[in-house]
């Protein structure tokens, strides 16, 4: 997990380099993505010690996936924070998520070590799958319940 944290942390790091805008990696396309009036389906990270995890599923095909870090105690490092919108199509209960351009690795976020593949797949560098009919879903090893 610790090496996951660092990866994340690198991609981080490296795409914020000159920039002095924001600590929250969005994708400038995923800012154009406008948002759906009424949140279809949730999945929230109970409470931990490790990230605050959510991913809200919009009436128009949209989405939103938060994702912030919790810094170790004793530890000089800032919180992680990502914050990206995209779009998603239905195949059954399965959900496919599109991220426009992430400024973070799918695959580290949704790691297979913390899940099996009943739950979601990496499809690629800006696709995910996700198993809707799930209660509950490992993301980054953080439970992530149905809301």
């Amino acid at each position: 997990m610790l090496k996951n944290l660092v990866l994340i942390a690198l991609v981080i790091v490296v795409s914020a380099c000159g920039s002095k805008k924001s600590a929250v990696a969005t994708s400038k396309e995923s800012k154009s993505i406008r948002l759906g009036k009424n949140e279809v389906l949730t999945y929230e990270s109970l409470g931990n010690g490790v990230a605050s995890i959510a991913i809200r599923f919009y009436d128009n095909n949209t989405f939103k996936f938060n994702f912030k870090s919790i810094p170790q105690p004793g530890t000089d490092n800032k919180p992680i924070k990502i914050s990206e919108k995209g779009t998603y199509t239905a195949d059954g209960n399965w959900r496919i998520l599109e991220f426009k351009k992430p400024k973070f690795s799918l695959a580290a976020i949704f790691d297979p070590q913390f899940a099996s593949a009943s739950d979601y797949q990496v499809i690629d560098a800006e696709r995910v799958k996700i198993n809707a009919s799930k209660n509950t879903l490992p993301i980054w090893g953080v439970v992530c319940e149905k809301q």
